[in-house]
């Protein structure tokens, strides 16, 4: 299968990549450390589907799963921000939370979900790379 250019797949070794489940809504790709969603252009990311991507991780982590979170944001997508508020009903939390953006719509959308995720700062890369060195899944 082919990934997009900017995808995780394609800027991390081969063994870094534990699991990829291609849903109809995207790829979730899991490395040691973090969850990573590449999601489709169009669709709009609400509870619904971030249950299917908990459930995922629950199975390959373990149900109190603390892991990083990466949004590698390669396609335009809506997501429900106050569909976070359900996350952290659940008492989960997160290592990190962080947004990989390749254009300005993507930005423009981060201040909207930051009056949301309450659990901390959502760390915005502009660079994957980086991303993947700030959660531990490369070398620095």
């Amino acid at each position: 299968m082919a990934f997009h250019p900017n995808s995780v797949v394609n800027s991390v070794p081969e063994n870094a990549i534990k699991q990829i489940h291609h849903l109809d809504f995207g790829d979730i790709i899991f490395l040691d450390k973090t969850i990573v969603t590449e999601l489709n252009e169009g669709i709009i990311y609400g509870w619904e589907k971030g249950s299917e991507v908990i459930a995922l991780a629950e199975k390959y982590f373990g149900k109190d799963f603390y892991v990083n979170y990466m949004s590698n944001r390669i396609n335009d997508y809506s997501v429900v921000a106050q569909d976070w508020i359900k996350f952290f009903e659940e008492n989960r939390k997160l290592r990190s939370f962080c947004i990989v953006t390749h254009n300005n719509i993507g930005t423009t959308n981060i201040a909207i979900e930051r009056l949301f995720y309450k659990e901390g700062k959502i760390m915005h890369f502009t660079d994957l790379k980086l991303a993947l060195e700030y959660t531990g899944n490369l070398p620095v």
